[in-house]
């Protein structure tokens, strides 16, 4: 029984655990990094009318459970501390899966899980033209 609540408590933890965040520069270009109330939007390309650059990527690799406002904001907070101006190209791919080890004594083995377990959200990082 304390193995079933073990594995029951690592799916849990799996599902709707902590958010880890990841960013990359595309430019060798440091940029002021904005305030912390700096307004980030998410635009949709076709509705940007005036010239921009992309910087980056910024990425949120959270359980699928997670509280999706508190993603859009650790996006925005990457955009933020690269200089950013806004967000484009928003996309969320279901991950899953992994490896887990026999960790639980005797009466568990190592092996492959699968699923939709965890979400990777990602945006691209721009700076309006001009505006640097």
């Amino acid at each position: 029984m304390r193995y079933v609540i073990l594995g029951i408590m690592f799916t849990v933890l799996l599902i709707s655990g902590c958010a880890s965040v990841r960013s990359v520069k595309y430019e060798n270009i440091t940029r002021l990094e904005k305030a912390k109330d700096y307004p980030i939007e998410i635009i949709e390309i076709r509705d940007i009318k005036k010239e921009y650059k992309v910087i980056g990527l910024a990425q949120v690799n959270a359980g699928k459970l997670h509280d999706t406002a508190d993603v859009m904001n650790k996006l925005r907070e990457q955009a933020r501390k690269m200089g950013g101006d806004a967000l484009t190209e928003l996309g969320q791919q279901p991950i899953g899966g992994g490896y887990t080890p026999a960790a639980y004594g005797k009466y568990s083995s190592a092996g492959y899980y699968s699923g939709h377990v965890r979400d990777l959200w990602s945006a691209k990082i721009i700076v309006w033209e001009g505006e640097e």
